[in-house]
């Protein structure tokens, strides 16, 4: 979980943490988590553990103690902090209701594993970042416009394309589009924050954003929600934004952000294209002149790409983009 992070984060938890967590969240109690004060210590020593909090009558009367944690099964608990460039995150173990606290040997031996930790989380980081960046670059090679934006709905990059887009009254600063009309950059940050909250990963409606221009038609921005292996605990870019200028000459072409928001190839693409028509995969391979099992394999190469596993789910998700 995040501790102190220049970037939002999200807290990722094991399977028998689930739903402590997500009542944690929902009742937002980490405004008046008792284990807050221990913040200090964890930062000066690395692990904090509730000794470094609480007192053994807060331990007895605490509402956070006796009504959150003994409810769920959980009680005693250590913190291991990660170092990550500038940021503070944090594992957090907690303990069983039965279970006595952590020990000074015990932290001692997560002390030692620290290091590590923090090396391997610091890669896993720049991972993320480094797809993030591949992502804008096939955007540009592709001439896609798009926008990036982290999870609270904050814009984080743009494209060289997109920055073409920008210029007749649309502004972008810290993070946020201005343009004429009052309330676009409103809605913008409103429709990143839906698209990443929403199970079908689009914001409400349609998904699409007008942007105003002086003496121009509007752009138009249609925002989804990153999908797959991307969305971890030190990733930086939850939505895309894919910006379109009804005035420029080409039109938009329909496999174009396929490609470059999944690295679909020539051939993978034409068959996804194909499908998304409606048309049966066997008449597929015969338009494109090969195999049905080349097709095949074709298909689940692109399941495997857009993290799809029927027809019907790529179909959806295809025409979403388009």
């Amino acid at each position: 979980m995040p501790i102190r992070s220049q970037v939002p984060g999200s807290i990722e938890f094991t399977h028998n943490a689930r739903e402590m967590t997500e009542f944690y969240l929902r009742n937002e109690l980490y405004k008046t988590c008792v284990r807050a004060r221990g913040i200090p210590t964890l930062e000066r020593r690395g692990i904090m553990t509730d000794k470094d909090c609480a007192t053994e009558e807060e331990y007895r009367t605490d509402p956070y103690y006796q009504e959150f944690l003994r409810p769920h099964g959980f009680f005693y608990g250590a913190y291991v902090g990660l170092n990550i460039d500038n940021d503070l995150y944090a594992v957090l173990l907690n303990r069983g209701v039965e279970d006595a606290p952590f020990s000074e040997e015990e932290q001692a031996v997560l002390h030692s594993f620290r290091s590590q930790m923090s090396v391997a989380a610091t890669v896993a980081r720049k991972l993320a970042n480094t797809k993030i960046e591949a992502m804008r670059d096939a955007f540009d090679l592709v001439d896609v416009a798009g926008l990036f934006f982290d999870r609270s709905g904050n814009i984080i990059h743009v494209n060289a394309k997109a920055e073409t887009m920008f210029g007749h009254g649309i502004n972008l600063k810290q993070g946020q589009i201005s343009t004429p009309r009052s309330g676009d950059g409103i809605r913008v940050k409103a429709a990143a924050s839906s698209a990443i909250q929403r199970p079908d990963g689009t914001a409400n409606g349609n998904g699409l954003v007008r942007l105003a221009r002086v003496d121009r038609r509007d752009l138009v921005l249609k925002i989804h929600r990153l999908r797959g292996s991307l969305l971890d605990v030190f990733n930086t870019g939850w939505a895309i934004g894919i910006l379109v200028d009804p005035d420029e000459n080409q039109p938009p072409d329909d496999l174009r952000v396929a490609r470059a928001l999944f690295g679909l190839t020539g051939a993978e693409a034409k068959v996804a294209g194909l499908l998304a028509t409606g048309k049966e995969l066997s008449h597929v391979a015969d338009i494109c002149n090969v195999s049905y099992e080349t097709a095949r394999t074709h298909l689940r190469a692109i399941f495997g790409k857009t993290d799809t596993s029927k027809q019907g789910q790529l179909i959806a998700l295809l025409n979403k983009l388009n």
